[in-house]
């Protein structure tokens, strides 16, 4: 209970500060894909979601994701047009994911302290923020709460062998795949964890049980996804799939994102790149045999679970290689910080040199994670010509069938849209077409509250 309690301090400290910071954008209004999907569902269309794609409307991308639906017929029915409760209910899920982060880390053997570098720099981190800031991402962070409490139950199954775990473990993984594919990943991420937090050869039979049930279950699902979805999506290992995977691993070790515009930006990312190659070969030079194994699974880790970008690389879908990789950091750091402490070769100013060094890395890591983080939520002010152009293709059925949005929600996008000078779907393709061709027509030195501009970095991009 006392480590769930420092979690639990911790988490709520963090997330605060993030919400203080960000506050204006909890009055944000829906956007994009939660423009009919967040909503109340009839019966039919729940039951619909169970051997069908998860959206009744049909142009979402084929999945069978069945406890999604479930999710936002909650947030539908429970907050309505209440954007700021919608907001606050994505908070409290993350503080979820966080708290199962932070447990699974700890039964790993990572410090309190090591911990609380992971959750700041996470927190304060691009990915964090675009996760956080479109609610219809809800479902994603379900999938990453159940993800983590698989592996945690997979671990405390491992060390005590109760049944009773392993039946939580299967039920957590259940879910998960319900909710997103990336837990696919996990039935070679499981027997990594065993090998990083403890390797006991003689619990190789409770981690070749928990890998083969989750591998049958993933393949069921996969199997009954394919059956039942019709144009399901599968992968494909061409080169660009290659490049898409590299990309989205390289971006997970950067809290500011691999994108960068302007000099201020790049100077941050370089010198954290510089901060990330100093550590490492610091790391590698006095960091003991157990640790350095310990480090290379974790980033390890952080490759296999970037592997769902092979399909699609989303720049919203890297947050649990990005928490490896900040684990990784955090090792190196912490083992850094405890030889230098312990061997006699070390003077007193090497010491106080290194923790100096360590400490402004780690702030210009956190800084350069919120100045992007401050990027991703002006793309989503309401006269951010991208946020109008994506609205708009829900808001005057753009798409082949009609679109399902509660007629409030409708009314008040469309007043929004006209409050820009977007009046009708001609006023949108103009937009579309001058966006298109000319987008330095709504670049702005400084975003003006009364005209449409365009944002310095697209939500989407990494």
């Amino acid at each position: 209970m006392q480590r769930v309690a420092k979690i639990a301090i911790l988490t709520g400290l963090v997330l605060l500060i993030w919400s203080a910071l960000f506050a204006s954008t909890f009055r944000y209004p829906f956007f994009w894909d939660d423009f009919h999907l967040i909503r109340s569902y009839r019966g039919p269309e729940i039951l619909s979601a169970f051997h069908g794609v998860i959206d009744p409307d049909k142009i979402e991308t084929p999945g069978l994701r069945s406890c999604s639906i479930l999710l936002y017929n909650l947030q539908g029915s429970l907050f309505g047009e209440n954007v700021i409760a919608q907001r606050i209910f994505m908070i409290v899920l993350m503080g979820a994911f966080l708290m199962a982060t932070g447990m699974l880390l700890l039964e790993i053997g990572l410090g309190f302290l090591q911990v609380m570098i992971v959750f700041v720099l996470f927190v304060s981190s691009r990915v964090f923020a675009s996760l956080v800031l479109w609610i219809s991402l809800s479902h994603i962070i379900l999938a990453y709460i159940w993800i983590v409490l698989t592996a945690y139950f997979f671990l405390l199954w491992v060390k005590r062998g109760r049944w009773f775990l392993f039946l939580f473990m299967l039920t957590a993984f259940t879910l998960a795949t319900f909710t997103r594919e990336e837990s696919y990943t996990l039935p070679v991420v499981l027997p990594l964890l065993w090998l990083i937090s403890t390797f006991d050869p003689g619990r190789w039979r409770q981690v070749a049980i928990a890998a083969l049930s989750i591998f049958v279950l993933a393949c069921f699902h996969y199997w009954l996804w394919h059956f039942l979805v019709p144009n399901a999506l599968s992968p494909e290992f061409t080169a660009s799939a290659v490049k898409r995977f590299l990309g989205a691993m390289a971006a997970s070790w950067l809290p500011g994102g691999s994108k960068w515009i302007g000099p201020a930006d790049k100077f941050i990312g370089m010198t954290w790149v510089a901060f990330l190659i100093g550590i490492v070969v610091s790391f590698i030079r006095v960091g003991s045999p157990r640790v350095r194994y310990q480090f290379l699974g974790v980033c390890c880790l952080g490759m296999l679970l970037s592997l769902p970008a092979i399909g699609i690389a989303r720049s919203f879908g890297i947050a649990l290689p990005t928490l490896a990789f900040m684990t990784a950091i955090s090792i190196a750091i912490g083992e850094i910080y405890s030889q230098m402490q312990s061997r006699e070769g070390f003077r007193k100013w090497q010491r106080y040199t290194t923790l100096g060094v360590a400490i402004l890395g780690l702030t210009i890591g956190i800084v350069g994670g919120l100045h992007r983080s401050k990027y991703v939520a002006e793309s989503m002010q309401e006269n951010s010509v991208t946020r109008i152009d994506r609205d708009g293709r829900y808001l005057f059925d753009f798409f082949d069938r009609p679109v399902t949005i509660p007629e409030a929600r409708r009314q008040a996008g469309l007043a929004r849209l006209r409050t820009f000078g977007v009046h009708s779907p001609d006023d949108l393709r103009l937009l579309q077409k001058t966006l298109h061709e000319d987008p330095n027509h709504y670049r702005q030195q400084t975003p003006n509250p009364n005209g449409l501009f365009l944002p310095k970095y697209d939500y989407l991009s990494f």
